[in-house]
């Protein structure tokens, strides 16, 4: 066996990767079934019986031309004065004898002029009855026969032509620049040369390159302005050998497309690792790349490090697809999730991206999009979690049509993709790195709910449900551990209690249905508007007492599953917290599947707990504290029974007044209440002056003080306040 290392033949541009495929592919075909090979070092690598001598001897005297024809195009030859397709006709060289037979059998089917509509497609059928079994690859990898007509391989333009130019017509061209048509003829004198640069890089015994187009497989080489120094325009130029194994390579695709059609008829997945585009990831990135105008789709070809013999790669090709959630991925993020974050088999390390898209508002060219590493990372199984792909697929068919589709939701469903693209294609490794990740995600996803909460009608009219459903892991691995998680957590996880709901339908005009939620126009429970954050859950927790009230219960139901560490809720008291990934996260966790959650109390930390919190904060809902000796130390019990804490709406209705000492009166109306129960609040030197106003000095907001009494707390932390603020019965004379 000998290594032959092929430095012309690298992942990038597609017309250098596809030609590695056409070597492969016709080594092990004609000459050496054996063959393996790889990519390494950024070049195929193969391993076979020939050497470079025999290998170069095989493609310039022995290699037979794959029938290429595409006699549905008007461009093909079939129907003008082609020299090139008379050349082959009249060709004397045994290897070109499947070529000749092919000509012949096109002819017997071609009439008159170029067909259209109903005749093409009738000729394409024929084609595929008709013509040999050498040609039907041909024919299988340029397009696929469905109910609903003809599905095009995005690979081959529109059926084996890009715009005006006929690949079939050009690869006949270039066939003979290389090879000789004549029996015992050598071929052209600068085969060769090409040959060795095509696959060699060797330039050494190099001679001009053709002048001819090369369509959308190379960018860098088909001319246009600035293309030679000095700012001239510059001519497309193609090694021929370039063109001849491009065309060959595309071929590793034949044998799946006809089979998978039907899968998706209306989209362009159907063919093996081709997907709708997703315009992120790359610099240039534009929302008009994901028309059908600016992109026809994208192409991820597979990369691995192990060689592989012909018929692995030619499996692994003909089942070109990647599964997300047992369903096969449609778009660009969702490859992304399936290969780069659930893994793949057969020892595929990276994938190359392309994309078809519209360059200078005149020709698709074959961008590379630069590679992806194929890394498993199982914390992704999140991102294919069935209800969040669902709602996502929903919000993308509404932005389908990007011209009438709002920016805003055009946007918020760019943020999705992007960061679910980033958290799929990043560097980073370890659960830090995917805790960062998926928290991109999850506010991302945030935004996006809170943007269609605003804009009921186009819901209905696009069938886009609440957000609902997600799993509760979101909840261990998605916790970065910081306030702003904590606390979303928290306030997401609010339950409903009687007649008053769960916190969620206070943000957005939504009914609960047991665990299941529909869109619920004119719900008076929602009180979410564009005001800051704490203005926003000043309004929630006034509202929800309001409807705690009116169903006859005492206090505030604050029940959640998550209770908030209280040095969080001091944090965002003392305005030390970010409000925006508050916002953004709560918005985001009021999906998950609540009643799955198990109850689970926050981690303790002591921390200073200011009187102004503490006081009211003890008359949020009814509780009853009392005062227990253990040992030397005092600790407070709270329960639900007998409360001597009866709650005050009246305590909260001064701090939404707006007037300069609402913080004062609230305070003091809530030591009051407390005496009353028999509790009484330090800051009184005895219990005679209890009544008095304590002064109280705060210079945190009003609005801020009545939104941090929202955030559900544990018992535990319930009773550190009562100590913190109040005074054992031993101590009050």
């Amino acid at each position: 066996m000998n290594t032959i290392e092929l430095p012309g033949c690298t992942p990038e541009p597609l017309m250098s990767c596809l030609k590695a495929l056409g070597v492969f592919r016709l080594v092990a075909e004609q000459v050496d079934s054996g063959v393996r090979g790889c990519w390494r070092g950024g070049v195929f690598v193969l391993e076979t019986t020939l050497d470079r001598d025999a290998l170069t001897k095989f493609f310039l005297e022995q290699y037979k031309p794959t029938p290429i024809l595409a006699p549905w195009n008007g461009g093909s030859g079939f129907y003008s004065s082609s020299q090139f397709l008379r050349a082959i006709e009249g060709s004397t060289a045994p290897r070109l004898e499947l070529s000749r037979n092919a000509i012949t059998a096109v002819r017997s089917l071609v009439t008159g002029a170029a067909p259209k509509d109903e005749a093409k497609v009738s000729l394409l059928v024929q084609c595929r009855s008709v013509l040999a079994d050498e040609v039907v690859p041909w024919l299988d990898t340029c397009f696929a026969l469905g109910e609903d007509g003809p599905g095009y391989f995005p690979l081959l333009g529109t059926g084996g032509n890009d715009g005006r130019l006929d690949f079939t017509n050009n690869f006949m061209q270039r066939l003979g620049d290389v090879i000789s048509f004549k029996v015992d003829d050598p071929p052209p004198a600068s085969s060769e040369g090409w040959f060795a640069s095509a696959l060699f890089a060797d330039d050494a015994a190099l001679t001009a390159f053709e002048r001819a187009a090369v369509g959308q497989f190379n960018p860098g080489g088909i001319g246009g302005p600035n293309g030679v120094q000095g700012g001239f325009e510059a001519n497309s130029r193609v090694n021929p050998w370039d063109f001849v194994l491009m065309i060959e390579g595309a071929l590793m695709f034949a044998g799946s497309v006809a089979r998978r059609l039907g899968a998706n008829t209306a989209g362009r997945a159907v063919f093996p690792f081709t997907v709708s585009t997703v315009a992120v990831g790359y610099g240039s990135a534009t929302a008009s790349e994901e028309t059908t105008d600016g992109s026809r789709a994208e192409l991820w070809l597979p990369l691995w490090d192990e060689p592989a013999g012909f018929g692995e790669v030619r499996q692994l090709f003909a089942e070109g697809r990647a599964q997300v959630n047992r369903r096969q991925a449609k778009n660009s993020v969702e490859f992304a999730l399936a290969v780069n974050l659930l893994g793949v088999s057969r020892g595929v390390t990276a994938f190359s991206r392309y994309g078809f898209l519209k360059r200078n508002g005149l020709a698709f060219l074959a961008a590379p999009l630069g590679r992806v590493a194929v890394t498993p990372r199982p914390a992704a199984r999140l991102l294919d979690d069935p209800p969040l792909q669902t709602w996502i697929d929903a919000l993308r068919r509404a932005c389908r049509e990007k011209d009438k589709t709002p920016a805003r939701y055009q946007t918020a469903l760019r943020d999705i993709d992007r960061a679910m693209f980033e958290f799929a294609t990043r560097s980073e490794l370890g659960e830090e790195a995917d805790r960062r990740g998926l928290l991109a995600v999850l506010r991302a996803i945030g935004r996006a709910e809170r943007t269609l909460a605003g804009g009921l009608a186009f819901c209905k009219d696009k069938y886009i449900k609440p957000l609902q459903g997600l799993s509760p892991k979101w909840l261990e691995q998605a916790d970065d551990g910081s306030a702003e998680f904590s606390l979303a957590a928290s306030l997401a996880g609010i339950e409903q209690h009687k007649e008053v709901g769960p916190l969620r339908v206070f943000l957005e005009e939504v009914e609960a249905k047991g665990s299941f939620f529909t869109w619920s126009p004119g719900s008076t429970s929602a009180v979410w508007s564009k005001r800051p954050l704490a203005e926003n859950l000043a309004a929630v927790f006034r509202r929800r007492q309001m409807e705690a009230f009116r169903t006859g219960l005492d206090g505030v139901p604050l029940i959640s599953s998550r209770p908030a560490r209280l040095h969080d809720v001091i944090a965002f008291l003392n305005n030390s917290v970010n409000v925006e990934k508050l916002d953004e996260l709560l918005w985001g966790l009021i999906a998950i599947d609540w009643p799955k959650v198990k109850k689970q109390n926050a981690e303790q930390a002591w921390t200073g707990i200011p009187a102004v919190f503490g006081i009211p904060r003890l008359l949020a809902s009814s509780r009853s504290y009392a005062p227990q000796q253990v040992g030397e130390r005092v600790r407070w019990r709270v329960s639900e029974k007998d409360a001597n804490a009866k709650a005050d709406p009246d305590v909260f209705h001064s701090l939404a007044s707006g007037q300069s000492d609402a913080i004062t009166r609230c305070v003091d109306r809530a030591a009051r209440r407390l005496k009353s129960g028999g509790l009484l609040v330090k800051g009184y030197r005895n219990r005679y002056q209890a009544g008095k106003s304590l002064n109280v000095v705060s210079t945190i907001p009003a609005s801020r003080l009545l939104a941090s009494m929202l955030f559900p707390l544990a018992d535990r932390d319930l009773a550190r306040i009562a100590k913190s603020v109040l005074y054992p019965p031993e101590t009050q004379e």
